[in-house]
């Protein structure tokens, strides 16, 4: 399982001159076969003959004789010259992907952490509540809670509707319980995302009592009894997961455009995206996922990383000597990714790309 940390010693570590490989591999056994992805992994590292072969070699030893067999995904970072060498086994689809550069390839990364990171499950009925809580793919917690005993009265007259108003309370009762203890696993599991299961009434009952803060949280909602298997819950809660991100980042996309025209803390293409960064203001960016660059279109300094799209030989801002940026899309995101702002990746088809921009950002300021 992958951290926030972890991403954080990724997103700064640096191979000083010597490249990093990163390779994002899928070996989901209900997907693929463990020859199919070994000749994949051939291919892929066939195709980059600018690696170092001591990291081809170390990641194939590391799939062939280490590797357990137990994951969907692979993602791995080799930088062997400098003794790096990050391997994680994921619990989440991952594209078959590789690179090279000075820094590990962490896009990817940060979109599976969006779609599938601190995930909780609530399901809930009018007698008791059953909770998951999911991170990456993996079950870190479940627990289960009862309320009173909800039966309906059968009999007619004054006296059944007596007993149903009783039931009614206690059912509100046990609702009103179940919100508190969804309070409680939202902070101390640090849920992002809250996907709500059970009887559509019931479902709807309990969301309205949600306190705002929860609601806010809430990505959706999926039929489901209390009593259904994990793999019954992981696999719905990870289709409504990936639709939500999806329909949740072409709306931000949308707004984006619209706040940009507007001169709402907010900016389209590549230049103004490069200012913002170099202001520390970007709250959050967004890239399509196939954009690239040509090598020169972004130059750095080499003494205090200004970066611009300007051809010129010497930093305006230190003097120093300006150097074309290598894989200039990785780097601007894992500049962003540093400065604690939220990287977008954008499917090819999104309102960005319908304007060929492909790349932007919303502001803190």
């Amino acid at each position: 399982m992958i951290r926030e940390a972890d991403l954080l010693e990724l997103v700064t570590f640096d191979g000083a001159g010597n490249p990093v490989l990163s390779l994002y591999l899928n070996v989901d056994p209900r997907t693929t076969t463990t020859e199919a992805y070994k000749l994949t992994l051939r291919n892929l590292l066939d195709s980059i003959p600018a690696a170092d072969p001591a990291d081809k070699s170390k990641i194939e030893q590391f799939i062939d004789l280490e590797y357990d067999r137990q994951a969907r995904g692979l993602a791995i970072f080799s930088c062997q010259k400098q003794d790096f060498w990050r391997a994680f086994a994921l619990d989440v689809p991952v594209k078959d992907t590789i690179m090279v550069s000075r820094r590990p390839l962490v896009r990817e990364l940060v979109d599976l952490l969006n779609t599938y990171g601190h995930l909780g499950v609530v399901a809930v009925d009018k007698q008791g509540v059953r909770f998951y809580s999911f991170h990456m793919g993996a079950l870190e917690e479940v627990q289960g809670a009862l309320g009173e005993d909800v039966k309906r009265h059968k009999q007619g007259g004054w006296s059944a509707s007596r007993y149903q108003r009783h039931e009614d309370e206690a059912a509100r009762s046990n609702l009103k319980s179940f919100v508190e203890l969804a309070d409680e696993f939202t902070r101390q599991y640090g849920w992002q995302q809250l996907i709500l299961a059970g009887a559509h009434s019931t479902v709807s009952q309990f969301q309205n009592m949600l306190p705002q803060h929860l609601q806010q949280i809430v990505i959706g909602s999926i039929p489901m009894e209390t009593d259904a298997s994990l793999q019954q819950v992981r696999e719905r809660a990870e289709a409504l997961a990936e639709e939500a991100y999806e329909q949740r980042t072409q709306s931000l996309a949308a707004d984006l455009i619209v706040q940009a025209n507007k001169g709402n803390r907010a900016v389209l293409g590549l230049e103004g995206t490069l200012e913002a960064l170099q202001s520390g203001s970007v709250y959050q960016l967004f890239i399509t996922e196939d954009y690239t660059l040509p090598e020169n279109a972004v130059h750095r300094c080499t003494q205090c990383n200004y970066l611009t799209t300007a051809d010129v030989a010497a930093c305006p801002l230190c003097g120093g000597d300006m150097r074309p940026m290598a894989d200039a899309i990785n780097n601007i995101a894992r500049r962003a990714i540093a400065q604690g702002a939220l990287v977008i990746t954008l499917p090819s088809q999104n309102p960005l790309a319908a304007q060929e921009t492909h790349i932007g950002a919303l502001l803190r300021y």
